[in-house]
């Protein structure tokens, strides 16, 4: 079971913000105070590039570098290491998916996407299908999730690549990539699905063998980790096709003086060009460390329970005040709106007057006003380190505001 206020101890955040409630673990997720000791670690102790093993130093960064990539192998249930790349985050993934598969698109060619996608699994798809007189259709949802019933009359002939969130930052509710995949491949098994797990990684299990996905993503910096370091996982033949995003060092075996002749390495190397973010991969395996020590199941339990109990108060103490648009959705967000009042007047109030961190605005998903009747709401999301007094606090906040007047002064 998960103890909070145990777990709340090893976020050194909250020592120095003690007054202080967050609940915007969606938009980052704090760092507990051993994956800033790996980061730590690394600077003061390693500080060698993996890619230079001549030395004893630098041969033993490079062990713990590879030794992470198989903790990551094992946490999404990958086959081999070498399908584990390191990126920025899942944007650059995104990218780099959409740019390496570029020559599969041709004029008339369709990419399938949900209305609820965020920016970075919108916009590098319209940008593919710009450039390749191509067209990004929809997916059809039923219940804030993709209609199974009607995934069949969506996809043509031309469809090439089908690419969702398993888990869509705002409202949450889950799509199932085994099933949801499944369908896709029985229809066209040619099509490259792409999961983006951005949310999803830390509110269901992940398994891209169970699932039969062609590309995952996502961040570490939602799951306990630092920001500016992301996975992008493919198979490996699917790999070994993408174009690379950026050329540079560590990815090539040779390169010709004559301007045109080089040869990429093999996988990871060939899309991991330039010098990695040592540091924050350090963090990466011991934010993996930590959610193993809790376990995933655990986490999910808990954040579960929170929503729930948020949801009661809200209809107990707010329910004249507030509209809600995600009650029966799983994963730990409540997504909401005080009536006749500005989502980011509530948000900013909240956060100068009572310290209550939320998120306000569309979240990135710029056509989620197609999906609910306000594009922009208020977002609360629930991790380890919240209780429910954080929840209760919360409530009293909203419930004793008659004007919200923004940042206060």
């Amino acid at each position: 079971m998960i103890d909070y206020k145990k777990i709340r101890a090893e976020f050194p955040f909250f020592k120095n913000n003690a007054d202080q409630i967050y609940l915007d673990s969606s938009a980052t997720s704090l760092k507990p105070q051993v994956v800033i000791d790996a980061i730590n670690n690394y600077y003061t102790h390693y500080g060698t590039n993996p890619h230079n093993t001549d030395s004893d130093l630098g041969y033993e960064t490079n062990v713990q570098y590879e030794t992470i990539r198989g903790k990551i192998k094992h946490f999404i249930n990958a086959k081999k290491d070498q399908e584990i790349i390191f990126t920025s985050g899942t944007t650059y993934s995104l990218n780099q998916i959409a740019y390496g598969l570029s020559d599969l698109i041709h004029a008339g060619d369709e990419i399938l996407i949900t209305k609820q996608e965020h920016g970075a699994n919108i916009l590098p798809w319209y940008r593919l299908a710009s450039e390749k007189k191509g067209y990004v259709k929809f997916l059809p949802e039923k219940n804030f999730s993709i209609d199974l019933e009607q995934l069949s009359k969506v996809i043509t002939a031309k469809t090439k690549i089908v690419s969702f969130a398993n888990v869509p930052n705002i409202l949450g509710y889950e799509n199932n990539p085994m099933v949801i995949i499944a369908m896709i491949k029985k229809i066209n098994p040619e099509i490259i699905v792409v999961v983006d797990c951005a949310q999803g990684i830390i509110h269901m299990p992940t398994d891209v063998q169970k699932w039969n996905a062609d590309f995952i993503t996502f961040s570490a910096h939602k799951i306990f980790g630092p920001t500016g370091i992301g996975i992008l996982w493919g198979k490996e033949e699917l790999l070994l096709k993408l174009k690379p995003l950026i050329v540079g060092g560590g990815m090539n075996a040779r390169i010709e003086g004559n301007g045109s002749d080089y040869l990429l390495k093999g996988l990871p190397d060939r899309l991991e060009a330039g010098s990695p973010n040592i540091a924050d991969i350090f963090g990466f395996g011991a934010a993996i460390d930590f959610v193993n020590r809790l376990t995933l199941k655990e986490i999910i339990s808990y954040t579960h329970q929170l929503k729930q109990y948020a949801l009661e108060q809200f209809n107990q103490k707010l329910k004249d005040k507030v509209i809600i648009y995600n009650a029966d959705a799983k994963a730990g967000t409540l997504v909401f709106n005080v009536k006749d009042v500005f989502c980011q007047d509530v948000a900013t109030h909240i956060g100068s007057r009572n310290k209550i961190t939320v998120r306000s605005g569309d979240h990135c998903a710029r056509l989620i006003g197609e999906i609910i009747p306000d594009k922009n709401t208020i977002r609360v999301s629930f991790s380890i380190y919240n209780s429910y007094e954080d929840i209760d606090l919360l409530v009293t906040a909203l419930a004793n505001e008659t004007a919200f007047l923004g940042r206060l002064v």
